[in-house]
């Protein structure tokens, strides 16, 4: 059998599966036909460990049913699939008492976790990776299933990934937290696709990247929703809070995606930039809406230190309380084709539509209208070169542009 996944036009992902069989528990489930095992823990964990201990195989649960754990399951280290239904989830307790455990985790030689059609709930990792974490060159795929209230002390609310592969297909990562990065995902190297997925209310309370957090490797994500996640900046530090929706260290690749209502609420000196996205790797977003989201400092919509080019996408009705209501950037940005509107800064601050800090910002046959800000409403140039090709810059508050150095050509009030 083989697997491809699509990343955003970009890459393509062959993952060989050895065939698989249907494996079922010594007792018989009346309810849910022969092929489903029973509705019980003890029955899944042993289906589990005979489908590794036969070098791969397919486990059909129960439908309509809870499996509570009081402990992780069997590492999943040959290519296994769990295949629910309507109603089916594998669950840590919440009884008081039940120690903190992650759900899965995917390792050895030739790990390769599908789940198909379920909810993982509850996981608590005093580690990384809530209710996933996959190891070096190991595979976790995701086709419609939820990950949900999942936690990690560490890094991963649902999923961390230590340079393997992570795709998610029809997939929901939802209201899960991690006390560092990625409240909903985080991967260190390796792949992450996602795709016709979303990535929503998750929280990293003590780091970075509110729904993901990459600090390398490859992300895409297509035809999905990063919506209403949150970074915040805790215990005093002065780095994170950063990438309300998504914080990018490596190369990230966002095509007809929607990153809305996020917020980066940082407040140290190096925090609290891009309320949806911030970028310090290589970034490139197409065809997608950055709207409505937060930042305590910079980079209402996104913030950019690395490199950047945003096309045929909006940046609309952001907010940046110290500057770049829309987009602040500090290194290499192109902005091709594309709306920046209706977003604003706080008192006192400069550049709703963009501030250009440092670096340069190249728009062309592009829109920036209707921002505001104490200065530049719609453009500051602060340092480096705003280049205008072909650009309206027009009924933005208090003026269209403002510059620290020579005026931004071809921009007018």
């Amino acid at each position: 059998m083989r697997f491809v996944a699509s990343a955003g036009g970009a890459v393509a992902l062959a993952l060989a599966v050895v065939p698989m069989t249907p494996v079922q528990a010594a007792s018989h489930n009346p309810d849910h036909g022969n092929d489903r095992i029973a509705c019980n823990t003890a029955a899944l964990t042993s289906a589990i460990t005979i489908a590794v201990g036969a070098g791969g195989g397919t486990v059909e649960l129960a439908h309509d049913c809870r499996y509570v754990l009081t402990a992780s399951l069997p590492s999943i280290d040959k290519p296994v699939t769990l295949r629910g239904g309507k109603g089916t989830s594998i669950e840590r307790s919440v009884v008081v008492g039940t120690s903190q455990f992650r759900i899965f985790e995917v390792a050895g030689d030739a790990g390769f976790l599908t789940l198909d059609d379920l909810t993982v709930r509850n996981g608590d990792s005093p580690e990384n990776g809530g209710a996933v974490l996959v190891r070096s060159g190991r595979t976790l795929l995701l086709k419609s299933v939820t990950l949900t209230r999942n936690r990690a002390t560490g890094n991963g609310g649902a999923v961390a990934n230590e340079g393997g592969r992570v795709i998610l297909r029809d997939s929901k990562v939802d209201k899960n937290s991690a006390g560092a990065d990625g409240g909903g995902i985080h991967t260190s190297g390796g792949v992450v696709s996602v795709n016709s997925s979303a990535v929503n209310g998750n929280r990293a309370t003590g780091g970075n990247g509110g729904g993901v957090a990459s600090v390398d490797g490859y992300v895409t994500i297509i035809h999905s929703n990063v919506d209403k996640n949150e970074a915040v900046d805790g215990n005093g530090a002065d780095d994170g809070g950063n990438g309300g929706g998504i914080d990018n260290g490596g190369t990230a690749d966002i095509q007809s995606t929607s990153v809305t209502g996020n917020r980066a609420n940082g407040d140290g000196d190096n925090s609290g930039n891009g309320g949806g996205i911030r970028n310090t790797g290589t970034l490139v977003v197409g065809r997608s809406s950055i709207n409505k989201n937060t930042a305590a400092a910079d980079g209402g919509g996104i913030h950019n230190t690395g490199s950047a080019w945003i096309g045929r996408s909006v940046i609309k009705d952001n907010t940046a309380s110290t500057g770049g209501g829309g987009l602040s950037n500090e290194g290499e940005t192109t902005v091709e084709s594309s709306d920046i509107d209706g977003n604003e800064t706080g008192a006192d601050a400069y550049g709703g539509g963009v501030l250009n800090s440092d670096g340069n910002t190249v728009l062309t046959d592009s829109t920036v209208t209707k921002n505001q800000a104490t200065d530049g409403g719609g453009i500051r140039q602060e340092a480096g070169t705003v280049t205008l090709n072909r650009t309206r810059v027009k009924d933005n508050v208090p003026n269209n542009c403002s510059s620290a150095n020579t005026p931004v050509t071809g921009c007018v009030g």
